[in-house]
């Protein structure tokens, strides 16, 4: 397993009242880019169980994309897998 940093972006989630967008980021052990992304999701939905609507079955619904998830080739040893997760306000309510 390797260190990797993860990014990616959140769009159309309901939180509230409102639709909000979030920007995830984080730095995971992981064996490839996949396991990478979705392990962060993964971690991100236990803190943040809104972003579990990306699993309903109908259209429209939320997207996660990730926009990078790079091996971490500087040395950076992590004692345990972290994410943090950044909402911003895409559409009123």
């Amino acid at each position: 397993m390797k260190t990797r940093q993860v990014i990616g972006r959140g769009e159309g989630f309901v939180r509230g009242e409102s639709i909000l967008g979030f920007e995830l980021s984080g730095f995971v052990l992981a064996d490839g880019p996949d396991d990478a992304f979705a392990k962060a999701v993964t971690l991100a939905k236990r803190k943040w169980p809104e972003i579990s609507q990306v699993e309903k079955d109908k259209f429209p619904r939320p997207v996660i994309n990730a926009d990078e998830v790079a091996e971490v080739t500087s040395g950076l040893v992590i004692g345990e897998d972290r994410v943090e997760l950044f909402w911003d306000e895409q559409a009123g309510t």
